[in-house]
């Protein structure tokens, strides 16, 4: 079963993924104190797994965002 980490978060934190086309398929709330890791399934809100291609993600913690991408290769 495939899956993403997202490492070295904040330890609130809520991490957003979007299409390229900037469409939100997922939102995931991290909260540890003792780990940094989150993990995604792969699939969106509706339990569908996503397409092969490049997605944006971001990480928002107190008020600052960080931007990211990656591809998601089948």
């Amino acid at each position: 079963k495939s899956k993403i980490r997202f490492t070295r978060l904040p330890q609130t934190c809520t991490i957003k993924i979007y299409t390229i086309t900037g469409e939100k398929i997922r939102q995931l709330e991290h909260n540890s104190s003792v780990d940094g890791n989150t993990w995604w399934d792969l699939r969106s809100y509706n339990n569908q797994v996503v397409a092969p291609g490049l997605y944006i993600y971001t990480v928002e913690s107190s008020g600052e965002k960080k931007i990211g991408k990656f591809a998601i290769v089948r």
